[in-house]
């Protein structure tokens, strides 16, 4: 590793290509490590997602079973005026639930990993640009 103590211009093109070789590992490890921490957290977040739109098409199933009955009950009014009344504050649990798990979907999936690779790769079509002249 004495290479990377002198200046660049002092290096054989071996040596030079034995650092940009080595960096290039380097840079692809810590890209595959990055990318690995933030689709952790994506997946963390569709699971958490999947669960509450889950619970939401469980409780929207209990409304729809809810009105079903009041309306084959509407002749005895307490009772169907009471499951209208429940069945409205399930619907109103179901949509808080669906517009929380629909918050929490990610909407760009890995960008930070994305936006970083098309930086990379727009350094790397500049310097073969810049080695061709």
């Amino acid at each position: 590793m004495e290479s990377w103590t002198r200046p660049e211009k002092d290096l054989s093109t071996n040596e030079l290509v034995r650092r940009a070789m080595t960096e290039a590992r380097l840079l692809a490890k810590a890209e595959l490590l990055h990318a690995k921490v933030e689709l952790a957290h994506e997946v963390n977040a569709a699971r958490v997602s999947g669960m509450l739109l889950g619970v939401a098409g469980a409780l929207s199933l209990v409304v729809l079973t809810l009105l079903l009955t009041a309306a084959a009950d509407a002749l005895a009014l307490p009772l169907w005026a009471g499951a209208l009344v429940v069945a409205g504050v399930v619907l109103v649990l179901a949509a808080v639930c669906a517009a929380v798990g629909w918050g929490k979907l990610p909407k760009k999936p890995m960008r930070h990993t994305l936006e970083r690779l098309a930086m990379d790769l727009e350094e790397l079509k500049q310097h073969v640009e810049r080695t061709r002249h």
